[in-house]
């Protein structure tokens, strides 16, 4: 479950489009404090999972339903998303 309330602005630093998908790498820094390898992040409202995270960004991979019924697919490196971490029992 998410807020709503976007927290920051990622940059797009990768979009590469495979076979079975598509993998985004987006560039941030209040939204990784306490992300963690498998976690949840919101990019553009979609839930998406956190993986290869580096001190600077995460990666997550998009199925093709996501693609579809989601405005991901029309990403391009340097373009900005809205980022929200999900609601934790003290939020």
């Amino acid at each position: 479950m998410f807020t709503g309330i976007v927290e920051e602005l990622g940059t797009v630093l990768a979009f590469d489009r495979g076979a079975t998908g598509a993998r985004l790498r987006v560039a941030c820094s209040t939204v990784l404090e306490d992300l963690r390898e498998g976690g949840s992040i919101a990019v553009n409202g979609l839930c998406l999972t956190a993986v290869d995270l580096t001190p600077n960004s995460f990666a997550a991979d998009l199925s093709p339903e996501t693609l579809k019924r989601g405005n991901l697919g029309h990403l391009v490196s340097g373009g900005r998303v809205n980022l929200e971490r999900p609601v934790t029992p003290a939020t």
